[in-house]
């Protein structure tokens, strides 16, 4: 019993300690801005402490392949909406669901809501989406212990709902890493996040894309090969190949599955609220294929644009965009296409919300 009671005791001060540490929230504030925890809070830290002059607030989300910048927009002296952004690099709709419940705790801030999708047909893959472990790391900061059941649960590996549900209980297993790197150099850590939530708004609302181009490659749709000038990349045959060329993933559903549950659960956030979710179909690339995928009528954008409040754009809108000269690889936009694609979005927005 002696031996028991030692051992229950220290359980629990370890856990004790541990959530003092990492679940308490001051931690998430250090952590490692170049993280996936670290780009996410700031982000959110950035759109928290931007100053929100009028009631008409934009926001926008996405992944790398939203390449929307604001100031291209509110510039603008035709646009009566201030456009924003929490667009992170790797972020998937599962994490959004959590970004945007952070960001906006009343549902009263935003006008709408701009949500990027690759297609409107849900075409599968071969990755399972709903077990890509780094949402955790992405989202861990904004993760509550109510949340275990849902975050872990829509883990479909049973050793991925155990580790989310253990991380989102002892964060310290998901900052491990990052702890041992501040306690290394503490001092060098903490001037770097000041300077990040100091400096790094300006960094993104500024920022200039690359001017590179893909211009100039030819792509054989039939025998699925790419000739590359000499000049361009060494390895952008290979980018184009697996995005253009990649075997045929089942038809399982799964993606379907994935998408509708998050982006009901982003649904879930604004329904009721004055708040509008605008969906719309990203440029697919610099050569897009010339045979569309199967239409897929139940797609989770088109059974989510019945609902009320929920806006699917024209799916072509932004086919015009689909120029090499516009891109820097097979999916991202370069500088000049990112300027294009936020003044076209931007003005489309302020079209749809006005009908």
């Amino acid at each position: 019993m002696r031996t028991a009671l030692i051992l229950l005791t220290t359980a629990f001060g370890y856990v004790g300690v541990e959530n003092l540490i990492f679940n308490a929230g001051w931690y998430a504030k250090i952590v490692n801005p170049d993280s996936s925890t670290g780009q996410v809070n700031e982000f959110l830290y950035n759109e928290h402490h931007r100053l929100k002059i009028g009631g008409k607030q934009v926001l926008a989300i996405g992944d790398s392949r939203m390449g929307f910048f604001p100031r291209f927009v509110n510039a603008h002296p035709g646009i009566d909406y201030t456009f924003c952004t929490i667009a992170v690099p790797g972020s998937t709709p599962r994490d959004w669901y959590y970004m945007f419940r952070d960001i906006d705790p009343t549902r009263t801030q935003y006008t709408a809501v701009l949500i990027p999708v690759e297609n409107y047909d849900d075409v599968e893959g071969w990755e399972i989406n709903a077990d890509r472990e780094t949402d955790l790391h992405y989202v861990i900061a904004q993760l509550r212990w109510s949340d275990i059941p849902e975050f872990a649960g829509s883990y479909v590996s049973p050793s991925l709902k155990a580790k989310a549900a253990l991380g989102i209980l002892l964060k310290g297993s998901v900052y491990r890493a990052d702890f041992q790197d501040f306690l290394a150099d503490r001092k060098k850590r903490l001037d770097y996040v000041h300077q990040v939530q100091r400096d790094s708004f300006g960094w993104v609302y500024d920022y200039e894309g690359p001017s590179y181009n893909v211009s100039g490659d030819e792509i054989d749709w039939k025998a699925h090969t790419i000739l590359v000038p000499p000049d361009h990349r060494p390895d952008e045959a290979k980018l184009f190949t697996d995005r253009l060329f990649p075997p045929p993933a089942p038809a399982t559903g799964r993606r379907t599955a994935y998408l509708s549950y998050w982006f009901n659960r982003i649904y879930d956030l604004y329904r009721g609220t004055r708040t509008r979710i605008i969906i719309f179909r990203l440029p697919r690339g610099p050569y897009p294929p010339p045979d569309a995928p199967p239409r897929n009528e139940h797609s989770s954008v088109r059974e989510l644009a019945r609902k009320p409040g929920v806006i699917l754009d024209d799916e072509h809108y932004f086919d015009s965009l689909e120029r090499p000269e516009l891109f820097q690889d097979p999916m991202h936009l370069n500088g000049a296409g990112e300027a294009e694609f936020s003044k076209m979005l931007g003005k489309h927005v302020q079209e749809l919300l006005s009908k």
